[in-house]
């Protein structure tokens, strides 16, 4: 399995917003690009950490078409959300995407 990990501090009053268009961004790559699931968090201090889970690193970078976000290879809808997601973040507090292979893994029932 490979994960994607985006960090960030939200604006004031844009947690509605945002977790409407990561709704819709997370479920598009779901249904329809590979993702096996999606999951977003809240930190106690305000760090937002949203993270996908994809069958391998082939199927994320294959999923995710171009090198800018959002790529015009995205239906318009899905593009304007993550434009969403992105104006949302607080530029004054920058974290930078974090991507890690998951080497060992220990779950319950098995």
């Amino acid at each position: 399995m490979f994960a994607v990990i985006y960090r960030g501090y939200l604006l004031p009053g844009k947690e509605s917003e945002y977790r409407k268009a990561w709704h819709a961004v997370a479920g598009y790559f779901v249904k329809r690009r590979g993702a096996l699931g999606s999951a977003l968090h809240r930190g106690a201090d305000g760090l937002w950490v949203a993270y996908s889970r994809w069958p391998d690193k082939k199927t994320r970078d294959a999923s995710w078409p171009g090198e800018n976000a959002p790529s015009d290879e995205l239906p318009e809808e899905i593009r304007k959300a993550i434009l969403i997601l992105k104006g949302c973040l607080d530029p004054e507090r920058p974290i930078p995407e974090m991507c890690l292979d998951i080497v060992d893994e220990i779950r319950s029932g098995g």
